[in-house]
């Protein structure tokens, strides 16, 4: 199945995730729950989701280069 997204919405889901792995990683330092693993599973889903949109971003990054680096909308 392919995902039918425009260019923009794609920069947008980029930096969402992002932003959700951000907030997550600092919910679970923030030391308000007693038992993080399930909050640590939901992490590391996100972030293989991350990787996974990295690669197909990257991917349809070489067909449109008027998309921007990957790198310049998480800037980590």
């Amino acid at each position: 199945m392919k995902l039918d997204i425009s260019k923009q919405h794609l920069m947008l889901l980029v930096s969402a995730l992002n932003d959700a792995i951000k907030y997550n990683e600092g919910f679970l330092q923030s030391e308000t729950i007693k038992d993080v693993s399930d909050y640590e599973e939901h992490l590391l889903c996100l972030e293989n989701c991350q990787a996974w949109l990295e690669d197909e971003y990257e991917n349809l990054r070489k067909s449109n280069s008027d998309l921007m680096e990957y790198e310049k909308i998480v800037r980590t």
